[in-house]
């Protein structure tokens, strides 16, 4: 029924607050969220389309945000989320496949854009044996996010890929010096094969 992150951040969140606490939080933001759909508005680009998406699987975590709020505060309503954003966000990059032992930075840049794909806009700087580079011109996750009125949350947008992307694979070294998230115009990734 609910999304591998959402599975895990109940986990977290039950770690955190206790299971009545996370069923009074969850269970009133799940019942709203199915009154709620989001739509491109007319718009018929494909990254609106996309973003509209991405609103959609992510109101539940808007929602329970809110909830959380009205209980606890936003400082520990923050404290709780980051821990919960952080661990639901690695099980969210499933969708990096592992590499095999004869790839190369070649096969990780394959899995990687088609998985951005549906979450970021993005143009290939360089793509080789030894370097991907990237800059991201939009972030449908992070314009979700503001829209969505979680616009705090994502000052953890990033520190989840670095985690996630420092154990990725032993051959390859993730660097980012720019970030949307952070309040740059652009991302700027840099993965090297080492």
């Amino acid at each position: 029924m609910f999304e591998l992150e959402y599975r895990v951040g109940f986990r977290v969140l039950r770690e955190e607050i206790g299971l009545a606490s996370t069923l009074k939080v969850a269970i009133p933001a799940f019942f709203k969220s199915l009154t709620i759909s989001y739509d491109a508005e007319g718009k018929p680009e494909e990254d609106e389309r996309t973003k509209a998406r991405i609103k959609n699987h992510l109101k539940l975590l808007a929602l329970m945000y809110r909830e959380l709020q009205k209980r606890y505060g936003t400082p520990s309503t923050n404290e709780i989320m980051r821990e919960t954003l952080m661990k639901g966000g690695q099980a969210f990059f499933r969708g990096f496949t592992p590499l095999g032992p004869d790839d190369d930075l070649r096969s990780f840049a394959k899995v990687y854009k088609d998985f951005e794909s549906h979450n970021i806009v993005f143009d290939v700087i360089e793509e080789s044996k030894e370097k991907f580079e990237i800059v991201v011109k939009r972030c449908l996750i992070y314009e979700s996010f503001k829209e969505l009125g979680i616009l705090a949350l994502t000052q953890w947008m990033c520190d989840i890929a670095f985690a996630y992307f420092s154990s990725y694979h032993p051959r390859m070294k993730y660097m980012k010096d720019r970030m949307i998230a952070r309040g740059d115009d652009t991302c700027h990734e840099v993965f090297v094969w080492e």
